[in-house]
This record gives C-alpha cells, structure tokens and sequence, in this order.
C-alpha cells in the first residue's frame, strides 16, 4: 500500500494549541449579544467594540479575574472526563455545607495540610469543617450576615463596619451589600507590599473610638491576593485578637493556600489561630471572649486545578458558628452541585493532584519571574514597580508614568492597552481604594499564552517610560504584526 503524502511540510499554525484553547474560551465568555446585560461587565463592552472593530490585533486575550478555561490541570481534566456519577449524586442536599462523607473528608484534609492531626483540642474548641460546593463567596455571605446580625444585636445604634485590605479580592461586594460600611487597609508598595499593623492599628482604633460605628468584621487574606505576597502569622494575630476586643468576626480567606512556590515556606496561620485558642490548655481571655465561635477559614480548591466552575471549598469554623452559616444557607438558597463535590473529594484522593499542585506551584513561579523580567529588561519598568511573591496566581505592576495621573488612570491604562493589543488585565475592579496605580495580571494560562501576551505589549511599543498614552480607540485602526513562529527566507 502506498502513501501519496506531499514532501513540502505541513505548515505551522497561527496559534499554539493552548493559545486557540485560551482564545476560544475568552471568546465564549466576553461575547454577549443583549446591549442591557452586556453593561454590567467592563471586559464584555471592550470586547464588543474590539469585535465590531475586527479584532484588529487577534484574538482576545484574558487575565482579569482569574477564571479557568485555559491551563486546568490536564489531569483533573481527564479524571473528570472519566468519572462516573451515580444516581445519588444527583439532586438537592439536606445540608449546605455538606454531605457527612465529604465533610469526613474535607476534616481530614484540613488536619493533615494545616499541620493539625497532633492537635488535641482542649474542651470546647474541637473545628469543624465543612465542604461547600458553591463557592467560597457564598460562605462568606453567610458568615456576613451571621456578623451583622450580631454586630446590631449587640451595638444596635452604631454602623457595623468591615476592615478589609486594599487592594484585595471583592470583599467590598460582598459586605457592602450586606449592609457593612467598608473601611480599608491598605498594603503599600513602600512597605514591600506587606501590612503596616502600625497603621492598621491606627484605622482600627479611630474606627473604635467613633461613637457612631461599630467595628464589627476583620479579613485576613494570608497568601495575599493580587500581590502574592505571604503575610507574617502575627497579621491574623493582630486581626483575632482585635476582633476579640471588639465582640467583631473573623475571616481568614486561605483561597491560595496551596498555590504557591514549593520552594518557600507556607504560612499556616489556621494553625496559628488554633493554637492561639489552645494557650493554657484553652483557659485564657481570647476564648472567655467567646473569639472562637466567631472566626471561620474559607479554602477553595478552583484556585489549585484552574478549575473555578467547580467551586468546592472546605469551610473550617466551630460546630457552633457553622450550624449558624448552614442556617444561613437554608435561608438563601436550594443546596445544589453536591456532583461536584463528590468529584472533587475523590479527585484530592488521588496522588496525582498532589503532584499537579507541586508543578503548577513551580510553573506560576517561573512566569512571574518571566513576566518580571520582560517588563524590567526590555519595556524600562524599575525593579520596585513590578510586585511578584510565592504565593497566588497573579502579579502586579505599576502603569506607566504617562498614566498615573487622575483617578481614573488605572482604568484608563487598562482600555487603552486593550484597544492596543487586544489583551485584557485587571484594573480597578480589584483595586477599590487604590493605594498605588498598579494593575493585576493574572498567570493561570500556560506560557506560551503569557508569551503571546507579551509580544503583543513590546510590539505595540508598552513602556513604563512612554511619551505619550496609547490613543485609546484609534489604536484599533492599525494592526500589529501578527505572531509567526516560522520566519519565511
């Protein structure tokens, strides 16, 4: 049998196939055809005029939020493509933070990552945990009203007031509408992107002292998003031992716990805070101040596999406080996606999710110091104005100096940089408050993605030293050169 196969060789596509995979799913979640829904999203307008403008410089290219649908782990993909669900898996749930095998297994988990399985609670001060298969935000919505209610119960003339780093996650949108008024903590560039407790001391006690506010809920974000910074165990120290003397909550949001530089060190501040409780065998004024049903820890597991759809999340608080969020959860909603958490507890089951974390902790440290080293070597940014840590899937850098003028400037930067490239950062959607005009660069796809990011910045002449801005729409009008990964002679 012969083969009549061409001797020219075929030719090389445009794309890499992880860039047509990312490509295809930032298309499938920006395009929106109803004008009145599409307004509600900042990326899904700038992506309509992009679009209608012939998407001049390629495809669309998307770190914002952080969402998945490029750089899962390969792995987990595979196990969920193979799993078999059985009927009982299907359907409502009794309980919204769990059925019981999956709340065994998500204790255990705890237990062994927290460093915990030697922990010998005294009396009184056994966790519990929980497995939510709804995402983390929906736990801390429960635990915002649980913290409201208590705050006007107790200081029912006074505001209830929420301390929440900046910048940071969307905590604001989660307390806010709850009825919290935001008071922020900043994390300054200056002080190497870590929390100046002197100052936050200081916000904390004008916060006090006002006759007309109650500080009523503290957040401790440990593996720091969007700096990646690790903080020190003494910030949540500080923060519980606040919200002790002020009757106020606790939440410490470990969303990156195990994203993260292998290579360095993990603070594990839940055992910090239990061993905190345990001081004299769990006799002492932190637990008289009844702290411990009053703190809980949110751990999602997106974050670890790229897999943010799946949201399952293991929920760590006492019995007490934890029957109060599952009351919460009855209140607002129907208990659903028990599918996804059966999958997940037996995927954390298997070793290769071990190994993924390991790797994916090795590759995000490899292309924060790729990016670092692009935007410091060859686009002039200084050292001090690109902020990358061990911790977390994104980085920050700060915008150039043409555009650190105005309130509006980050997003400014943002729109002009996307009508130049075709590539979308995050701006002030996650920097309420700004204390510094920097923009949030998410590293979840694989690197030849980053790398196509990139290019495009160099190619459309991004430089932290640039003259002039980009001009904003006009950009559109004239196309970069298109990647090619085979020079023609």
């Amino acid at each position: 049998m012969s083969n009549n196969y061409k001797t020219s060789a075929a030719p090389l596509p445009m794309h890499t196939a992880n860039t047509r995979s990312h490509i295809a799913g930032a298309f499938n979640h920006l395009k929106n055809d109803s004008d009145e829904l599409r307004e509600v999203s900042p990326e899904q307008v700038l992506f309509k005029a992009y679009e209608d403008a012939g998407q001049p410089h390629g495809p669309v290219l998307y770190a914002v939020k952080g969402e998945h649908w490029n750089g899962v782990s390969p792995g987990f993909l595979n196990f969920i493509n193979n799993f078999k669900f059985k009927p009982e898996d299907m359907g409502y749930a009794e309980c919204g933070y769990g059925i019981q095998r999956h709340r065994d297994f998500m204790r255990q988990l705890i237990l062994a990552e927290h460093e915990l399985s030697e922990r010998r609670p005294p009396k009184g001060l056994d966790i519990d945990v929980g497995c939510l298969a709804m995402t983390t935000r929906m736990a801390m919505y429960d635990f915002g009203k649980v913290a409201f209610r208590h705050a006007k119960a107790t200081h029912p003339e006074q505001r209830p007031v929420a301390l929440v780093p900046t910048p940071a996650w969307d905590y604001r949108g989660v307390f806010k509408d709850i009825g919290f008024e935001i008071v922020y903590l900043p994390i300054r560039p200056e002080n190497g992107w870590q929390p100046d407790l002197s100052e936050w001391r200081d916000i904390a006690k004008a916060v006090s002292e006002d006759p007309e506010r109650h500080l009523a809920l503290t957040i401790s974000n440990p593996q720091h998003n969007p700096t990646g910074k690790q903080w020190a165990s003494d910030v949540t120290a500080f923060l519980l031992e606040l919200s002790a003397r002020e009757s106020a909550y606790l939440l410490i949001d470990d969303a990156y716990y195990n994203v993260h530089d292998p290579l360095v060190p993990v603070e594990n501040h839940l055992r910090v805070v239990l061993e905190l409780f345990d001081v004299n065998n769990g006799v002492n004024d932190l637990v008289r101040s009844g702290m411990f049903d009053r703190w809980v820890a949110t751990r999602p597991f997106g974050k670890q596999f790229s897999c943010n759809t799946m949201g399952v999340a293991a929920i760590t608080t006492s019995p007490v406080l934890l029957r109060q969020l599952g009351r919460e959860s009855w209140i607002n909603r129907y208990h659903c996606n028990t599918h996804n958490a059966e999958l997940m507890c037996a995927w954390l089951a298997e070793p290769e999710s071990a190994d993924w974390t390991l790797e994916s902790g090795l590759r995000y440290t490899a292309q924060k110091e790729h990016v670092r080293r692009r935007l410091v070597e060859r686009m002039g940014w200084p050292e001090d104005s690109v902020c990358v840590g061990p911790s977390t899937s994104y980085m920050l850098f700060e915008v150039p100096k043409v555009y650190q003028a105005g309130a509006e400037s980050i997003d400014r930067f943002r729109d002009d940089l996307f009508y130049a490239t075709g590539t979308l950062i995050s701006a002030s959607l996650f920097n309420q408050a700004a204390p510094a005009p920097y923009v949030r660069l998410h590293l979840g796809s694989w690197p030849d993605v980053i790398e196509e990011f990139l290019r495009r910045w160099e190619a459309a002449g991004l430089n932290y030293h640039q003259v002039e801005p980009f001009p904003g729409t006009a950009s559109m009008s004239r196309a970069l050169p298109s990647s090619a990964f085979r020079e023609k002679k």
